[in-house]
């Protein structure tokens, strides 16, 4: 039997919390799930053994805002897969959020099989945004440098910034259909690692899984057939 899958869950409205908390089990058969109703509790919780393998994340809450929330979970827990969970739907948010390192951004008006389905994805090691969210507007790809982080930059720029050699060994491996853990191995890195280095080549592409990085990548000529 495989090791159960940990998950905490940080909203304030308990009855969102209760109600994620009872359907994730379903998702993920034998999950262990915890409540969180603000940050201090959330990071009392996260610093408990064993470490904890999903956070969802309301991204408006009283206190530490969801954004300096995601900051520190990423910096404190960097193995932590962190997934927003936003009754925003704004496209800009939505980019800030995987820009500064989220799993996904999940709508709270999203339905019950697109949320499972996403958390699937992201559990595999993809990134997901709502298509309707899933690219910068024009008018985000043309602010200045200076007001879009690197990453977010690198997301809405060609290929000619291209990946690092790091970076293409993994995506040519993701192509090679193999899964995080067979990369770390075959790498001999971190499976986190991998999933960082995953994250890059996401951006990069302007994708958000691997089916669409496969796809890209192989459209421009990044990866050899085999």
């Amino acid at each position: 039997m495989g090791v159960a899958v940990l998950i905490l869950v940080i909203d304030d409205h308990p009855l969102y919390r209760d109600a994620l908390a009872r359907l994730l089990p379903q998702i993920f058969a034998g999950a262990v799930v915890a409540q969180a109703k603000d940050c201090a509790a959330a990071f009392a919780c996260l610093r408990q053994s064993p470490p904890y393998d999903l956070a969802l994340l309301d991204l408006k809450m009283p206190g530490l805002h969801g954004h300096s929330a995601l900051a520190h979970l990423r910096r404190e827990f960097p193995a932590l897969k962190v997934v927003i969970v936003s009754a925003s739907e704004d496209q800009r948010e939505a980019q800030r959020c995987i820009t500064a390192g989220a799993s996904g951004f999940i709508p709270k008006s999203a339905r019950t099989e697109v949320l499972a389905a996403a958390l699937c994805l992201i559990d595999d090691g993809g990134i997901y945004l709502p298509s309707s969210l899933s690219s910068l507007s024009p008018a985000a790809a043309d602010e200045p440098s200076d007001m879009l982080p690197r990453a977010a930059r690198r997301a809405v720029n060609t290929i000619d910034n291209t990946l690092t050699p790091r970076e293409l060994e993994v995506l040519r491996l993701l192509c090679e259909g193999h899964s995080n853990k067979d990369i770390a191995r075959r790498l001999g890195i971190a499976e986190p690692t991998v999933r960082a280095h995953l994250s890059a080549v996401f951006r990069a592409l302007g994708v958000v899984n691997r089916t669409q990085a496969a796809r890209e990548a192989g459209r421009r000529g990044l990866v050899r057939d085999q």
